[in-house]
């Protein structure tokens, strides 16, 4: 007679019950009103009710605990839930950690064994509801990955996640999964021993039931459970080296200013030479102090930008904030899509194969898309295919190239030295020289040889969209996409509309940016667009600084003791001082009054110093291999300095600091200002994107909120007399006069 739990028939919506004939009892989850399963307080209330009515009825043999929903086992914690967190007192969140680990544990204290089947994503809760099950399976499948990334939040594991993990794996396998914040898949999970086996995905229930009959028949689960409660064997020595190692390997990465990563590492380390439920109480008295923290509400806000950002579509009037107006909006009348998504464009083609052309096909071909790539010189284009083929098939895992997916890529790469080979694609991206007379007549000869229906844009930093678009016969479907140097690491890309750029042409180039696994912000077409007009105040008062006399190094400490991944004048390195120089001047012709081309990058540029690609700029770089470090400041910039010295000036390491960033925040004021952007939130997550503003601070408006707009206005006073870009705009003073916040 098969088993049948009183409970059984209750009406979940989020867990089914399905005893089998054999005594094993199938536990499925599907959460609602959510695209991933995610452990809503539902999900985990109906969980605890489930295991009531199994511990109530009659034994079963084992329990199975898997997803129905595709491609998701559990994605983590409910958001929400997270963020309530701030307003709880440490106390409260250690209780509700305790109560949460303690809804899991049920699921290895019964007689009977466990069995989770890991398909999809297992990430952060999700995989701290797997670990605590007896047994675990994970599926080959592409879509299936766990991981603990809530260290990406400021946050560490906080139901038994750290205590189990490194009793399974080890410490320190347990420290670098979990301060890492990266994922495996499921062969990784298995030669790590995260779980116990990994099957094709239509084999993992019968393999899951399998093993937990063995399981059962063997009850090897009680004896694993014994180990586990115990502390884990770690000699002293090996402790220290452990701790002193990963200590410093976290350090180099986060410079100290993300506090969850070293928290994670104290916290194993202890936690492992205690008892299991000593080191969950550790566990959860971290978990709590890191949820009160600054950096913890800040990346959540990141996170929450993020979600934000992928259910954007572009346009304006979508309610993706209910309630909540957007900033600065374009309010001239549109033909909005409102309901539906834009048809995909499954047949794209790229026309240049230089630096970005090729960065840009790239990325394509690492999406999945077969491209088109078109160059007049044969030469070029036959060169530009072996670093495609190589940047397409890199492997994030190795770090270098996997061979065989290059050869297998290279099948959907089409390359023509004649625009004729675009004429069915549906959507093509010009990425020729940044000279707007080229791209003006390369746009028209796109537009004779396609459809009418395909979009077009240009792939420009500089060259405003309204003129590009002036000799095209049908503007509307044409518009920006402004991809940044290197196309592989840069995540950022500005969708700029035109002035004649229709709706579905923005949404169509926003849903084709997300399939390349990009974070599109639509902005308004500008001199700069977004991010080179917010950052050019940066990188102009960094030489403003050296013609002061103050060292270019101190600088760039500064800027990187703010958060930023490098200082002002080691990015000009990086991008070029020739390119940078050709940017000043669109920039200072627009807005001379506040960024002024300035004297010393031609200089330099005319004395050959380019930056990293010359081995000199500001400073020299290594040769070969060695281009991209530092190898000392170059004392013949000081030469070139002198005869645009400026006056020096008594400062600290403070005061540099404002001088760097508050042109920056007003400069984001007046894009708010003039309606660049719809929404002062897309500024904070461009910012972070594109320039690495550092996400432990919110992105540059959160940064302002910091500091509200009062302390803004009082820092500025002291820096007036260095012009009108220490002026306070009539937007800051307005908001320190009313209290009001730079952004939601």
């Amino acid at each position: 007679m098969p088993l049948q739990p009183p409970e059984a028939a209750r009406p979940y919506r989020t867990v089914t019950v399905e005893p089998r004939s054999d005594g094993v009892v199938v536990m499925s989850f599907f959460v609602p009103d959510h695209g991933q399963n995610v452990l809503t307080s539902q999900a985990v209330s109906e969980l605890a009710a489930a295991l009531d009515s199994l511990e109530t009825g009659p034994v079963p043999t084992a329990v199975v605990v898997r997803s129905t929903r595709e491609g998701s086992f559990f994605a983590g914690a409910d958001m929400a839930r997270l963020e309530r967190l701030h307003e709880a007192t440490p106390a409260e969140i250690e209780g509700l950690c305790a109560a949460g680990r303690h809804i899991f544990s049920r699921l290895s204290s019964q007689p009977w064994p466990s069995v989770a089947i890991i398909d999809g994503l297992c990430l952060g809760g999700g995989l701290e509801l797997a670990l605590a099950c007896d047994v675990r399976i994970a599926t080959d499948a592409s879509h299936t990955s766990l991981g603990f990334p809530e260290v990406k939040l400021g946050l560490l594991p906080g139901w038994g996640g750290t205590v189990r993990l490194a009793r399974l794996i080890g410490p320190g396998a347990a420290v670098e999964l979990a301060a890492a914040g990266e994922t495996v898949d499921g062969p990784t999970a298995a030669r790590l021993g995260l779980v116990d086996a990994c099957v094709p995905p239509d084999q993992a229930l019968a393999s899951a039931c399998r093993l937990a009959e063995i399981t059962s028949a063997r009850q090897s689960h009680l004896e694993r459970r014994r180990q586990q409660a115990g502390p884990v064997t770690l000699v002293a020595e090996e402790r220290d080296f452990l701790e002193a190692m990963s200590a410093a390997v976290i350090l180099g990465r986060s410079g100290g200013q993300y506090p969850a990563p070293l928290a994670i590492l104290e916290t194993i380390l202890a936690g492992a030479a205690m008892t299991a439920d000593e080191a969950a109480t550790r566990e959860a008295a971290a978990f709590a102090t890191l949820a009160k923290s600054d950096v913890s509400r800040q990346l959540i806000r990141v996170f929450r930008l993020g979600e934000r950002n992928r259910r954007d579509k572009g346009l304006d009037g979508q309610g993706l904030d209910e309630g909540s107006p957007t900033t600065g909006s374009d309010s001239r009348p549109t033909d909005r899509l409102e309901a539906a998504d834009p048809p995909a464009r499954d047949r794209p083609a790229v026309i240049g194969a230089g630096i970005m052309g090729a960065g840009i096909a790239a990325s394509h071909l690492r999406a999945g898309f077969a491209v088109t790539l078109v160059d007049v010189q044969a030469d070029t284009l036959a060169a530009s295919v072996a670093g495609i083929l190589d940047e397409a098939a890199w492997d994030r895992g190795t770090k270098r190239t996997d061979p065989a997916r290059a050869v297998a890529l290279s099948g959907r790469l089409h390359t023509a030295t004649r625009m004729a080979a675009i004429a069915e694609c549906d959507l093509v991206i010009e990425s020729v020289l940044e000279r707007a007379d080229i791209k003006r007549q390369v746009l028209v000869e796109i537009e004779r040889t396609v459809g009418p229906a395909t979009v077009i844009a240009t792939n420009t930093s500089t060259n405003p969209i309204a003129k590009l678009a002036e000799p095209l016969q049908d503007p509307t479907r044409f518009c920006g996409i402004h991809f940044f140097n290197p196309v592989r690491r840069m995540t950022l890309v500005e969708v700029i509309r035109g002035p004649a750029t229709s709706d579905a042409t923005v949404a169509t180039a926003v849903a084709h940016v997300k399939r390349l696994g990009k974070c599109p912000i639509v902005v308004r077409d500008s001199p700069g667009f977004l991010v080179n007009r917010v950052l050019m105040p940066y990188l102009h008062e960094s030489v403003e600084m050296l013609r002061e006399g103050i060292e270019a190094k101190r600088i760039d400490r500064v800027a990187r003791g703010f958060g930023m991944p490098m200082g002002p004048l080691e990015l000009y390195d990086m991008i070029g001082l020739d390119t940078a120089f050709y940017a000043g001047l669109v920039l200072s012709a627009a807005y001379g009054d506040r960024i002024e081309a300035s004297p010393l990058i031609p200089a330099l540029v005319k004395s050959g110093r380019l930056g990293r690609k010359t081995g000199a700029g500001f400073y020299k770089y290594g040769t070969g291999g060695q281009r991209s470090r530092i190898d000392r400041p170059d004392e013949g910039v000081a030469a070139l300095i002198r005869p645009y010295a400026l006056p020096a000036r008594e400062t600290t390491d403070a005061t540099i600091c404002d001088r760097l960033l508050l042109p920056m925040l007003l400069e984001a004021l007046r894009v708010l200002d003039e309606g660049i952007v719809r929404d002062g939130r897309d500024i904070d997550l461009a910012v972070i994107h594109a320039l690495g503003f550092p996400a432990f601070r919110g992105g540059l408006l959160a940064w302002g909120n910091t500091l509200g707009a009062a302390e803004v206005v009082r820092r500025l006073a002291p820096l007036a007399d260095l012009g009108i870009r220490m002026h306070p705009t009539p937007r800051l003073l307005a908001m320190a006069a009313a209290g009001t916040p730079f952004t939601a």
